[in-house]
């Protein structure tokens, strides 16, 4: 057991070097933008600026005095506070997912952070060591583990499943169009200085000369897109040129990160669920992403994005595999049931309130665009056709299938999500049937897993007999599911 102690002295540094981050953009404003100002709010605020920075500096370091943690054989103890002290005891076999992030920082020093996710809701869900060395953070991470699984293997050999070559790079920096990236940046960058600067004036008049020639527009046009590619294809490499999927026989291990790198683990007998994701542009590039559902969902720096997200541009049947390969305890097909041809009709045939109410206004009002008296009419009949191919393609993307404990529901309109489960992770099951639906033979099917949020996947207008299917089919959950 060790001693109750204070996080290390670096933390204090780290927190310095953000507050001056946080700050740096209110000081050019204050000090540089607007030197000549005499307003009333620019004038306090210059006198202000520093006593606040030191009043944060000052706080940072009571920060790091107040707080400490101990750890045991099977907890860790947090204690924080400067006037009101709380305690909190978090059990290793709580922790849902392990997570290391080492941003160039912290490779300048030797360290990383090591966050626990709880998967319990509210802000103490987590616990994080924002600076640890990697001795203590093995360390930890060894005890946590030993005590999560049930069993531990004497020696963990870990698989590799996937690590991504020049083609996997190559597709997912046009998928993700990481090309339009500098455009972004430019754009972003414009517009601030603009709010101070007369750009167009000091600029535009040296560019108007500088591009009259067509030659010259041309060339630096094709520059542009050039740096422009060169800058996404940078981007991603950067991203992704170091992503690894492993797993041994009790935890899925992810690492990423050229710069700055970022590594977690998940305990596969908490996955929840697999959930297969296509939005419009991974539809046409035949990719998909695949993110494993827990209880538990750790937020990767500054970025915040969900860390149970594998590599987010598989092709869809390598997707698959990968997922079987990594949890072989569940099994995708991707051969599905579609809902019957019924279910279209009870769909188109649904009166839409959104069309009645907007169609009314537009009558109203009666708006007209470029002079056309007839807008009402044109917008009225946009909106009919927009819904119509909503629901057609709601209606052609959906599909559901039971598969001995397993179940599937597919849906989506541009984009698609496909949900797989196991009936012993499903914790609620609903089976509903609207006046409208009764009289096609239809009803609504939903499942709910545990997750942050909860995950709810259903499936519409599915036939009377396969809801009333599902129904026993969940009942039989009873039987896969011990209370202990």
């Amino acid at each position: 057991m060790k001693q109750a102690r204070r996080y290390h002295p670096l933390l204090i540094l780290f927190g310095l070097i953000q507050l001056l981050r946080n700050s740096a953009f209110i000081a050019l404003f204050l000090f540089v933008m607007k030197a000549g100002s005499q307003s009333f709010l620019i004038v306090w605020g210059r006198k202000l600026f520093l006593p606040f920075i030191a009043l944060a500096a000052l706080y940072v370091l009571i920060d790091w005095l107040s707080n400490k943690y101990e750890v045991d054989d099977a907890y860790i103890h947090l204690s924080k506070g400067i006037f009101v002290r709380s305690k909190r005891t978090v059990p290793f076999t709580k922790v849902q997912n392990i997570q290391r992030h080492t941003s160039l920082l912290h490779r300048l020093f030797g360290f990383t952070s090591l966050t626990f996710e709880t998967g319990m809701d509210g802000s103490e869900s987590a616990v994080e060591f924002k600076v640890i060395s990697l001795k203590e953070a093995n360390w930890l991470e060894e005890m946590v583990s030993a005590k999560t699984e049930a069993e531990m293997p004497e020696e963990s050999v870990k698989t590799l499943h996937f690590s991504p070559g020049k083609k996997d790079l190559v597709k997912a920096a046009f998928t993700s169009l990481s090309f339009f990236v500098l455009l972004s940046l430019i754009a972003s960058i414009y517009t601030k200085v603009s709010d101070f600067i007369d750009l167009e004036e000091r600029g535009m008049g040296f560019l108007k000369g500088f591009l009259d020639s067509w030659q010259v527009q041309a060339a630096a046009i094709i520059f542009f897109l050039i740096i422009s590619v060169l800058a996404g294809f940078l981007r991603t490499y950067i991203k992704y040129g170091k992503y690894e999927i492993f797993s041994d026989e009790t935890r899925i291990y992810i690492r990423k990160g050229f710069l700055e790198e970022t590594s977690f683990s998940i305990s596969k007998d908490r996955v929840q669920a697999i959930e297969i994701k296509q939005n419009m542009m991974k539809r046409l590039t035949g990719v998909a992403e695949v993110k494993l559902v827990t209880a538990g969902d750790v937020a990767e720096g500054d970025e915040k994005e969900g860390v149970n997200s594998l590599f987010p541009f598989l092709p869809v049947d390598r997707a698959c595999k990968i997922a079987e390969e990594i949890l072989p305890a569940y099994e995708i097909l991707q051969k599905m049931h579609p809902l019957p041809k019924n279910a279209l009709w009870v769909s188109l045939l649904k009166p839409s309130l959104l069309w009645i109410l907007s169609t009314a206004a537009l009558v109203y009002f009666k708006p007209e665009f470029l002079g056309i008296e007839e807008t009402w009419l044109a917008g009225s009949i946009l909106l009919f056709f927009l819904i119509v191919f909503v629901r057609i393609a709601g209606y052609t993307n959906a599909r559901y299938l039971i598969n001995g404990p397993f179940i599937q529901f597919k849906t989506g309109i541009v984009g698609t999500r496909l949900f797989i489960s196991k009936r012993s992770k499903v914790i609620e099951a609903e089976v509903t049937a609207t006046r409208w639906q009764k009289l096609f033979g239809l009803a609504s099917i939903q499942t709910v897993n545990r997750g942050k949020p909860v995950q709810h996947a259903s499936v519409e207008n599915v036939p009377a007999d396969v809801a009333s299917s599902f129904y026993s089919w969940y009942k039989s959950r009873r039987e896969e599911v011990q209370i202990k």
